[in-house]
């Protein structure tokens, strides 16, 4: 294992599952990519952790909307609800009449 890039792994930014993909990568490619990802590890870690932001953001945009179209249904069934049972008095108070 190369130990310059257990070094570079140790950065508290990564999860264990992406320092784990980072060294499955690292072993498959060749010399000079080895070497481009150990030059270029600062950049490499920035596009990885605006790539993770960016999706957490992603999420919270969808959870809300799910959540919005759940609060919209429950509305919208009350509301259907309401207008039944106010059509069903109307219908038995005319029967009455």
């Amino acid at each position: 294992m190369n130990t310059v890039l257990e070094k570079l792994l140790e950065n508290e930014i990564l999860s264990e599952k992406d320092k784990y993909e980072i060294r499955q990568i690292f072993e498959l490619v060749d010399e000079r990519k080895k070497q481009n990802i150990l030059t270029n590890f600062d950049k490499i870690l920035l596009s990885i952790t605006k790539i993770k932001q960016e999706l957490k953001e992603q999420q919270e945009i969808l959870l809300w909307k799910a959540i919005s179209n759940v609060e919209n249904a429950i509305r919208f069934a009350r509301n259907k609800g309401i207008k039944h049972a106010t059509t069903s008095s109307i219908q038995d108070l005319k029967k009455i009449l």
